[in-house]
Order: structure tokens, then C-alpha cells, then sequence
């Protein structure tokens, strides 16, 4: 029994941070693509596109080629090793949070979080190569903030399906952020690096968050929903309950082989959107910026079907 059991409001309060928190950091990089249309105001890899007098010569030889073709597979290549990052580290993120706890995992994401936008805020002409740090660190900070948010769900024992489930939906809706960039450059509203400067602000959030309701197994500087520990009879382990046991059961399989199905598909999709819409819009950038932004903003839904799969979970549970 934790002991936020006489001001139940203290987890509803961090639950809402957290989601809040999720939506705004946890998963922005699979909406990077809104930016190819942005970039090149910046002059980021200008030096890939081919110069007037060169496509002149290509036009004599009766060559067609798109002149920034090289831009733009730059920008596909930093936004590929970001949904790599986004995936590959999950196992250590996930052994990081056991060992030291989700509060030691989530002050190792806001040093990456910081790392990942002050490098946008910074990017140059000259600086080309920060674009690919920001997308690699966005990924480092996304993954490990979501998975060290999931331990608040600890703390809803009957609702611990939905809670988990609100956290990933909270995850899906961060691709809307870059298409909402995407507008406000559009229109000079404002600019690339103040919004970057904006979002590396948030590292205080994140702050927040980790020292407030989230636990470590040091002594010091307790969370709020620190757990006690009760003198409940607790179920032991038999040497039938077991890992392989556990990792070799149908329902087991089932599931990781659809979520690695569901999961490929999610990261996959936005690393071929952008040459995919390309090509059937005749690279048209009225059209492709239309597509693009459409695109993330659907990824929206994810905040109002996660629910109903958390829902779901807890009444089979």
C-alpha cells in the first residue's frame, strides 16, 4: 500500500503531468518529416542541391534530376537514425529504470533532451551535422522519458491497463508538434531556433516530474509517491513461475509478434512518407506540406483509442 493513500489527488496530479509531459517530449521524432519544407529556409545541407549551371548541363545531356534531391536525403537520413535510436536503446532504458529507477532513467533523458534542441536551436548553414544530433538525442530523451513514466502507473492498481495506455496514446500526439512548427515558420510567426530554445525549456518540466513522483532506490530525496513497504503477505515465487515460463507462453508470443507487426509499420511509415508523398504529388510542395501535415495531425487519435485499449486490458485483468 503506498502512501498517497490518504491525498489520492497526488497521483491524479502526477498522472496528468505526466501526460502532459509525454505528449509535449516522449515522441516528437516521428513527426520530423513536417520539417523538410521548413530546413531549407535555414540553408540546412544547401550545399546538396545541384547549382543552376550544373542542371543546365544535366538538361543538355537530356539528364532530369531533382536539384536538392541531395537536401532532402540528408534530412531522410537524420530522420531515419532518429526512429533507429528510438528502438534500439529500449532494452538498456528499460534495465537503467530497474536498477536505479525510473528517476535515474529520466534525469539521463532531460541531459539528452537538452542536448538534442539546443542543437537545433544552433543549427547553421556551417553546422549541418547538429541536425542528425538532434534527431539521434530527440530519440535517446523520447524513449527513455516514455519508459520511465510507465512506473506511475504503479500507483493505479485497478486501473493500471488504462494508465499505461493513456501514457502511450499522450506518446503519439508529440508528432503534432513538428507539423504545428511547420505552420508557425510558414507564416514567420516564429522561428526555428526559438521554438527549439522553447522546447529545451521544458527540461524543467521534466525536472519536475522525475523528483515529484518518481522513485530511486537511493535513501535521499524521497518522491511524493514513494511506496512503503507493508507487512502483506506477498506471493512467492515458485520455481514453477518462472521467466522462460513466462517468455514461452502462447499468449506471450501472440502479443509481441502483433505489437512487432503494429510497431514496424508506426516506425516505418514515416521514414518513407516523405519520398513516397514525393512521388505521387509530382513533388508538388504545396501538396506535400498539405499531406505531411495531415498526416501527423492523425496521429492525434492515438490519445482517444489508447483508452479504449486500456479499458479493455483492465477487464480482462
Amino acid at each position: 500500500m503506498d502512501d498517497q493513500a490518504g491525498k489520492p489527488y497526488l497521483k491524479i496530479i502526477g498522472l496528468i503531468w505526466i501526460l502532459i509531459e509525454c505528449s509535449l517530449v516522449a515522441g516528437n521524432i516521428f513527426g520530423f518529416a513536417s520539417l523538410f519544407t521548413e530546413l531549407p529556409r535555414y540553408g540546412i545541407y544547401q550545399s546538396e542541391c545541384i547549382s543552376s549551371l550544373e542542371q543546365n548541363k544535366l538538361s543538355k545531356a537530356n539528364i532530369t534530376t531533382d536539384a536538392c534531391h541531395g537536401q532532402q536525403a540528408k534530412y531522410q537520413l537524420a530522420f531515419a537514425l532518429g526512429i533507429a535510436f528510438y528502438n534500439l536503446p529500449a532494452m538498456v532504458s528499460g534495465m537503467i529504470s530497474d536498477y536505479f529507477g525510473p528517476r535515474s532513467l529520466k534525469l539521463i533523458a532531460i541531459i539528452f533532451h537538452l542536448i538534442s534542441w539546443l542543437s537545433l536551436g544552433f543549427i547553421t548553414p556551417n553546422r549541418n551535422w547538429l541536425l542528425i544530433i538532434h534527431t539521434v538525442f530527440l530519440s535517446l530523451s523520447g524513449i527513455s522519458t516514455l519508459l520511465a513514466s510507465f512506473s506511475i502507473s504503479n500507483h493505479f492498481v485497478k486501473s493500471r491497463g488504462l494508465v499505461t495506455a493513456l501514457i502511450s496514446g499522450s506518446q503519439l500526439t508529440g508528432s503534432l508538434w513538428y507539423a504545428i512548427f511547420q505552420i508557425l515558420i510558414g507564416k514567420g510567426l516564429i522561428s526555428l531556433s526559438t521554438l527549439s530554445f522553447i522546447w529545451a525549456s521544458f527540461s524543467v518540466l521534466m525536472f519536475g516530474s522525475a523528483m515529484l513522483f518518481l522513485d530511486w532506490p537511493f535513501s535521499f530525496i524521497d518522491s511524493t509517491l514513494k511506496s512503503k513497504i507493508t507487512k502483506k503477505e506477498v506471493k512467492t515465487i515458485t520455481n514453477d513461475d518462472t521467466l522462460i515460463k513466462h517468455l514461452t507462453s502462447p499468449l506471450f508470443i501472440v502479443v509481441t509478434l502483433f505489437l512487432s507487426s503494429l510497431l514496424l509499420t508506426v516506425s516505418f511509415l514515416p521514414i518513407v512518407w516523405p519520398a513516397w508523398i514525393s512521388y505521387l504529388t509530382g513533388s508538388n510542395s504545396e501538396s506535400i506540406t498539405s499531406y505531411t501535415f495531415w498526416f501527423n495531425m492523425l496521429a492525434g487519435l492515438g490519445i482517444f483509442i489508447a483508452p479504449l485499449c486500456g479499458f479493455i486490458v483492465d477487464f480482462k485483468a
